[in-house]
């Protein structure tokens, strides 16, 4: 039998709680051929896997279920994002490639902002 302890029900709680607070987006995705960032949406999802095989760690069984269904939410908002993209703009292209274009827009975009921090920085220091 599982031992539950209170704190494994008030993560589960709360997990079930953000799982049921992203649904209506998952619909618009679904239905309304709604877009999220893609990259924000898996990357949100690798980490709520691994905060649930934390929570398998220490014997948050209940809790990682819960943690394990919003993950998974934050997955299906991903795959279905990137193919709402695909199918709208992209319609000859694979998903794969499509993400890959994303990809690469995205380290584009980080590299621009790591940048200008660093040239901000260093343009600090010239001025003192």
């Amino acid at each position: 039998m599982i031992k539950t302890s209170w704190q494994d029900l008030a993560i589960t709680g709360i997990t079930i709680l953000f799982a049921v607070m992203l649904l209506p987006q998952l619909r618009d995705v679904l239905s309304r051929g709604a877009v999220l960032n893609f990259f924000s949406a898996l990357l949100t999802s690798i980490l709520g896997y691994g905060m649930a095989l934390v929570f398998a760690t220490l014997g948050l069984w209940i809790a990682m279920a819960g943690q394990a269904l919003v993950a998974t939410v934050w997955m299906l908002l991903a795959y279905f994002s990137l193919r709402n993209v695909r199918n709208h703009m992209f319609p000859e292209e694979t998903l794969a490639s499509v993400a890959l274009d994303f990809f690469t827009v995205w380290v584009q975009g980080a590299a621009f902002v790591v940048a200008g921090s660093v040239k901000g920085i260093f343009s600090r220091s010239n001025r003192d």
